[in-house]
C-alpha cells in the first residue's frame, strides 16, 4: 500500500449530509425529521434538544389519546350500565302490573273454588318460590272435597 492510500483510510469519511439546524429541522416533515434524528448524533446539544421536544410532543398527544380512549370505555360502560337497569326496571314493573291483575282476577271470582283454579292456573309470580306441602292427608282430603264439590261451598253439610 502506498502512502496516499493510508491517508486516505485514516481520513473520516462523511457519508452524511452536515448536521441541519434546528430551523431547518422545523421545516421538515416528520418524516424527515425522523429520519434525520435516527442518524444524528445524540451527544449534540441542538439534536439532544430537538429530541426532547419531539418525545414530549408524543408523550403529551399519547397521554391525550390513552385519557380519551380510557374515557370512551368509562362512557361506554356507564351506558351499558344504565342500558341494563332501564330493561330490568321495566321488566321488574311489567311483573308487578301482571301481578296485580291476576290478583286483581282471583279477588272478583264467585267462589273459592275458582279462584284456587285461577290461581294455579295463572300464577301471579312466573318463579314462585315452591313451598314445601305443610299439610297433612286429612288437610289435603278436605281440600279435595272442597275442590270437588259442584257447588263451591267451604262448609259440607251431609244430610
Amino acid at each position: 500500500m502506498s502512502k496516499t492510500e493510508t491517508l486516505h483510510r485514516s481520513k473520516p469519511i462523511t457519508r452524511f449530509k452536515k448536521p441541519a439546524h434546528t430551523d431547518e429541522v422545523s421545516k421538515m416533515t416528520p418524516e424527515q425529521t425522523a429520519r434525520y434524528l435516527a442518524f444524528a448524533d445524540p451527544s449534540n446539544s441542538k439534536v439532544k434538544a430537538m429530541l426532547a421536544a419531539t418525545l414530549m410532543k408524543d408523550r403529551k398527544l399519547r397521554g391525550e389519546q390513552e385519557k380519551q380512549t380510557e374515557e370512551n370505555n368509562l362512557i361506554g360502560i356507564l351506558k351499558a350500565a344504565e342500558a341494563r337497569n332501564r330493561l330490568r326496571n321495566a321488566r321488574l314493573q311489567h311483573q308487578n302490573l301482571r301481578a296485580q291483575e291476576i290478583n286483581f282476577l282471583v279477588s272478583f271470582q264467585r267462589n273459592a273454588k275458582g279462584a284456587v283454579r285461577l290461581e294455579v292456573f295463572l300464577p301471579p309470580r312466573r318463579n314462585m318460590v315452591k313451598l314445601s306441602d305443610c299439610m297433612n292427608t286429612v288437610q289435603r282430603g278436605r281440600i279435595e272435597e272442597i275442590l270437588e264439590d259442584e257447588t263451591g261451598e267451604i262448609f259440607i253439610r251431609r244430610p
